[in-house]
């Protein structure tokens, strides 16, 4: 440790009389402010940093949810909203009703041609989150769907486990013989919701028999087929180019709904669409 020097007696004066601190007083004094230094230190590192990432299902962008994502909670507890409001920018919309197919030929839709709101619903076998809309959203839409007033077009974005495209695949090779609901309902009957369900080719194969698929052998042949391969590749790399990444996510009419949601708000974001069209 270094120590202050002793004054020689031409530097002495009146005021180099006084006696000096003592050195346990100065170690600890040093000791303080390079802790007071550190200190700022980590608060100026934070402050750069800035708050740690939180995990959020992306969105189209100027989506509802996006919005109250980039919003701080207000201080006191208000209203929630019961229904997806309409997006407003026009690029956001035009890539929006870009989404909407209309195809007669869509084996992976269900619902009236002329429906006047189209839900256009990108999901994935293997997402809880997908098994509860499937289970709990789906049933409370079936009669939208019967009465005419609702059309549901899938879109896979087969991302959440290894086998995620495995089962897209399976979707299609059902949807090639007509089964695509038939076989959706059996693969998220028997999902967890908990859980996320990986799946084989037998697996796959044995809810295609639940789903009354008839010729197992070219289920199992579309399923694998290099053409189905790249159809749910190239779904999935085009959900990402429009910003979605996280299922489920819904596109209905004029709205998006990221994420899952109860019933009542998505059966009443289809109405309010609904009354929008006239």
């Amino acid at each position: 440790m270094t120590t202050v020097p002793t004054p020689t007696p031409e530097s002495t004066s009146p005021a180099s009389n006084k006696p000096g601190p003592h050195p346990a007083v100065l170690t600890v004094l040093i000791i303080i402010a390079v802790l007071l230094a550190l200190i700022a230190a980590m608060l100026v590192v934070r402050d750069t940093d800035g708050p740690a990432a939180s995990t959020t299902l992306p969105v189209v962008a100027g989506s509802p949810t996006q919005e109250s994502q980039q919003t701080p909670a207000p201080a006191q507890p208000t209203a929630q909203p019961t229904s997806a409001a309409s997006v407003t920018d026009e690029q956001v919309l035009e890539l929006m009703h870009a989404e909407v197919h209309r195809d007669p030929e869509d084996g992976r839709a269900r619902g009236a041609l002329d429906a006047p709101v189209v839900l256009v619903l990108y999901s994935d076998f293997s997402c809880p989150y997908c098994t509860l809309f499937a289970q709990n959203v789906e049933p409370g839409l079936a009669d939208l769907v019967k009465d005419g007033t609702l059309r549901i077009e899938w879109r896979d974005l087969a991302q959440i486990s290894a086998s995620s495209p495995l089962a897209a695949q399976a979707g299609i090779a059902a949807a090639n013989q007509g089964r695509f609901w038939e076989f959706h309902d059996a693969v998220y009957a028997a999902a967890d919701p908990q859980g996320h369900p990986e799946y084989t080719e037998e697996s796959l194969v044995a809810f295609a028999e639940q789903a009354g698929v008839a010729d197992l052998e070219r289920f199992r042949t579309d399923m694998t087929a290099q053409e189905t391969v790249d159809r749910v590749s190239e779904a999935t790399a085009h959900a990402h180019q429009l910003g979605i990444k996280g299922t489920p996510f819904l596109i209905v009419n004029d709205a998006v709904i990221g994420g899952y949601t109860p019933v009542e708000f998505v059966r009443q974001t289809v109405l309010e669409q609904a009354e929008l069209v006239g």
